[in-house]
């Protein structure tokens, strides 16, 4: 009989906020369906499937082939998992991984990773609800990667246009106290305009709004030269699990 080569890894980091979408192959599948009966198993709420988070498993699944040798949740150069994770939309609080390479098939991988007390604590832990999985067979070795999140509500515009202008406060720049600037600054973020008043305007979209004071001073040096009134409004990619923020900053 065949022997069977597994090497397995299992660690616990933190990190922000959600997405979702894409199709599990049928190994991938598999993983997903058997984490969820172990959860069942100990009335655990089932992990909904999350191609943010199988963007970035991909992503590592695919450098532990390049690299061969001892598997690592992080190979030099590489970003960590919660960079990775960013890079590919995603927005948790928690994430959790597994990785292996084996000659195996996808259950006995799966029940590997139950009978490995660390990779075990990640199926089984409470906090988490969402799960992408990537399955790679490079040749009869399964690279496989499980990571684990939990998604944190979107805040709302209203929040978002306050932490903005926090942020800009920090920075030193002075922010007006006027309505009629406000209103002009959300009515630019909506249409994508420029206030006939305003000095200069920047329109800046992403799904991290602490990047915004680095993006404005990159692109607006003598910001802090000016008054500035801020608009927040939603972002070209908007969805319940991962959101865009549009932020018109009006320097006047």
């Amino acid at each position: 009989m065949q022997k069977t080569l597994l090497t397995l890894l299992g660690s616990v980091l933190l990190l922000p906020a959600a997405f979702a979408q894409k199709t599990p192959s049928p190994a991938e599948q598999t993983l997903l369906q058997l984490a969820n009966q172990r959860r069942a198993e100990h009335n655990l709420a089932p992990l909904a499937w999350d191609a943010a988070l199988a963007r970035a498993a991909r992503t590592h699944a695919q450098r532990m082939i390049q690299e061969r040798g001892e598997i690592q949740h992080q190979y030099p150069g590489e970003p960590d998992v919660p960079l990775r994770v960013s890079q590919a939309e995603g927005h948790f609080s928690i994430v959790l991984e597994n990785i292996a390479a084996a000659q195996a098939t996808p259950g006995q991988i799966a029940d590997a990773w139950m009978n490995s007390p660390s990779h075990r604590a990640n199926i089984l832990d409470q906090r988490i609800n969402f799960l992408g999985i990537a399955v790679i067979d490079d040749h009869g070795v399964l690279y496989a990667v499980e990571d684990f999140g939990r998604n944190v509500p979107a805040p709302g515009l209203d929040e978002i246009e306050k932490r903005a202008q926090q942020l800009l406060g920090t920075r030193g720049i002075k922010l007006v106290d006027s309505p009629d600037s406000k209103e002009d600054a959300r009515k630019s973020c909506e249409t994508r305009s420029t206030p006939p008043n305003a000095v200069i305007v920047m329109q800046w979209e992403g799904p991290d709004i602490n990047q915004l004071p680095v993006a404005l001073f990159q692109q607006v040096p003598q910001a802090r030269d000016h008054t500035a009134a801020i608009g927040v409004c939603p972002g070209a990619r908007t969805g319940p699990d991962f959101t865009t923020y549009h932020v018109a900053v009006l320097l006047y």
